[in-house]
């Protein structure tokens, strides 16, 4: 349970094996590469970059024209829907099952007719508008029942169309009416704003007109038709029946092409191998004869690697080294499966860096434990148990999200656990006597035993550090480090526990304890700043060293956050409990009554199930990991295929 052993390689190979070579350590999928052309390794000015960068773009250009079908084709294929969804596993293919068929699949033909279809139907959506527009243009003039031909026959009269203001109707009619003796004005439509009118008129008022239009603010329209506004209507309609016609059709030719779904996506994956494989050439450099490689790769797999490459007749030369102090050496953890379910919490913070220690299997037993303190529920715990088990049993998931469910699978032992310590079943719905106590009753106790609990992780993550210390051959450093500042805390809390608590077996020893804590308070003065070159250097840094204490404090009180959220569970889950009971014994509790309590109760698991992942993790990355856990180190990433929508496998 440790970081993986890294070995650096230097590989060198034929050009004309190159392909070949790159398709092995691909099947592999245990080495990653180092890009020699950003190294800071010196090689000769004739080691040129190996990158084919056309090659990409082209690569690229047939993925994305894949992805274009696939996203079309995506909206006429039919999804399951609820829990059925779910039980979809992506199919497993090894690598030469994926290229063979990959290379047998036409995808080229079906990209370019389902192109020139969606060209067609892009093209009728867009024409489609413009006889939709019209149509909303010609509403507000239905009952104008008469054709604009036999308008515009009309020798010796004029007429216009257009909308004044609402609260200009009246004046404008009886000015209108006044003023041109020769006209017949109609409203068409009327809305909250204002009034469409159509306005007849003899010729020889048209000045007379128009400045009352202007006057008025008169809005013109103009239609460019021969049909009344109905007719037209009608006509635009038939017009769009036809091109929607077009369209179903043209969607009908292209739900041809979603049984061809799967072959385009084995096309994807292919592609995709393809691309993964050119860009990892950006890595090499070559001669024009022999390529160069670098990288990394797993101690263990190096015996696995060298029979990757015995296809190759001995056309090659390998050499593996130890990793220098300079090299940033990709960081593989190895552990067993509860380990390896909390891996996230530790990488979500930072990965070890090489020299390091893994700091998950340290962080596991209080990580459950907190958990477990917090939420703090065996009803809740005994859900947790049941429904990430049977996600695990019966839903595929990815590898990441496997372990994230399996880490809540295992975190529902210690709720179980903590849950019957406090006799909390459902928060007291389920009446069971605790078998320690009910912290609702002892809010000190809790607050006590929470702090003891923080004491003691604290003075765990002290020890790790002074084991890297040791290890380190740092003998003085682990002893100023962490010797000192065992003694000062630990005299310090003694001393506390004797003066005010009154503890009768250490009361007697008072003084001595005092003596001890001020030789560690002492010592940390003396040897905090001993980096330093001046004398007041020295001793503002030992002083500075000193204050630290407070800190230590401060992440002390932090693990009353263990008593806070335990008890936040049981007093919303009490409330729920007591809506239920608020019901009565009737109908309303048979009806409302098992609502309430499943959906609060759910609300109570998931939100504290929520604030108990975040604490635990907040005080696993500020109060134990600073006490001994650096990082800043980068994961390893292995030359393996993506799993987009199959599983690929090199076996």
């Amino acid at each position: 349970m440790a970081i993986v052993k890294m070995k650096k390689f230097n590989l060198l190979a034929l050009e004309s094996q190159k392909e070949n070579l790159i398709q092995s350590l691909h099947k592999f999928e245990g080495v990653e590469f180092i890009n020699l052309s950003e190294s800071e390794t010196k090689y000769l000015d004739f080691l040129d970059k190996d990158f084919d960068e056309e090659k990409l773009y082209k690569l690229e250009g047939d993925r994305a024209k894949i992805t274009f079908v696939l996203d079309l084709l995506d909206n006429y294929v039919e999804k399951e829907k609820g829990l059925k969804s779910l039980f979809n596993d992506k199919k497993v293919l090894n690598y030469n099952e994926l290229e063979k068929l990959g290379k047998d699949i036409n995808w080229e033909s079906i990209y370019n007719e389902i192109k020139g279809i969606d060209s067609k139907l892009n093209s009728l959506k867009n024409e489609l508008q413009k006889p939709k527009l019209e149509i909303d243009n010609l509403k507000p003039w239905l009952n104008l029942d008469i054709d604009f031909s036999d308008l515009d026959k009309l020798s010796s009269c004029s007429y216009v169309l257009g909308s004044i203001k609402r609260n200009n109707k009246d004046k404008f009619r009886e000015e209108f009416d006044s003023e041109v003796n020769l006209s017949y004005v109609e409203i068409i439509n009327e809305s909250a704003n204002e009034i469409k009118l159509f306005i007849l008129f003899h010729k020889e008022y048209k000045n007379k007109v128009e400045d009352l239009l202007k006057k008025y603010e008169f809005d013109k329209v103009q239609f460019n038709y021969q049909k009344s506004p109905k007719k037209i209507i009608e006509l635009l309609k038939e017009k769009i029946n036809k091109i929607e016609k077009t369209i179903e059709e043209l969607e009908s030719n292209i739900k041809n092409y979603v049984d061809k779904i799967e072959d385009i996506k084995l096309s994807y994956e292919y592609i995709q191998l393809q691309i993964d494989r050119t860009y990892a050439t950006k890595n090499f450099l070559n001669t024009g004869r022999v390529i160069v490689i670098e990288g990394w790769v797993p101690q263990e797999s190096i015996e696995d690697l060298e029979k990757c490459l015995n296809d190759f007749e001995n056309l090659y030369y390998i050499e593996f080294t130890e990793p220098s102090e300079n090299d940033n050496v990709p960081i593989l953890l190895k552990n067993n499966d509860l380990v390896k379910s909390f891996e996230a919490i530790t990488t979500m913070y930072s990965y070890p860096k090489y020299n390091e220690i893994d700091p998950t299997p340290a962080l596991v037993p209080f990580y459950m434990l907190f958990f477990g303190m917090m939420l703090s529920d065996a009803g809740y715990g005994l859900i947790m148990l049941i429904f990430t088990y049977l996600i695990l049993k019966f839903v595929p998931l990815e590898e990441d999200k496997k372990s994230f469910v399996k880490m809540f699978f295992y975190l529902s032992f210690p709720t179980i656990l903590v849950g019957a310590l406090f006799g909390s079943y459902f928060t007291g719905a389920i009446k069971i006597p605790p078998i320690w106590q009910d912290p609702t009753k002892n809010v000190t106790g809790l607050l006590i035993v929470s702090i003891i609990i923080g004491i003691i992780q604290l003075y765990v993550g002290l020890g790790i550090k002074a084991y890297q210390l040791i290890k380190e051959k740092k003998y003085l450093d682990a002893l100023y480090d962490v010797g000192l500042w065992y003694i000062t805390l630990t005299s310090a809390i003694l001393f506390i526990l004797a003066k005010f608590a009154k503890v009768p077996s250490i009361v007697n020893i008072q003084n001595p304890i005092k003596y001890l804590m001020f030789a560690g308070m002492i010592g940390l003065v003396l040897t905090q700043g001993r980096e330093n070159k001046s004398i007041l250097g020295k001793f503002g840094g030992g002083i500075y060293g000193l204050y630290g204490i407070t800190g230590y404090i401060g992440d002390i009180v932090s693990y009353s956050r263990l008593m806070a959220l335990g008890l936040a569970t049981s007093f919303i889950g009490s409330a729920i409990n007591l809506m239920t009971g608020l019901l009565g014994k009737g109908i309303l509790l048979w009806l409302f009554g098992p609502i309430i309590f499943i959906i609060g109760h759910l609300f109570n698991l998931f939100i504290n199930a929520l604030g108990s992942y975040v604490h635990s993790s907040r005080l696993q990355y500020l109060e134990y990991f600073g006490k001994f856990y650096e990082g800043g180190g980068k994961g390893f990433v292995p030359f393996k295929a993506r799993n987009k929508f199959f599983k690929i496998k090199n076996k």
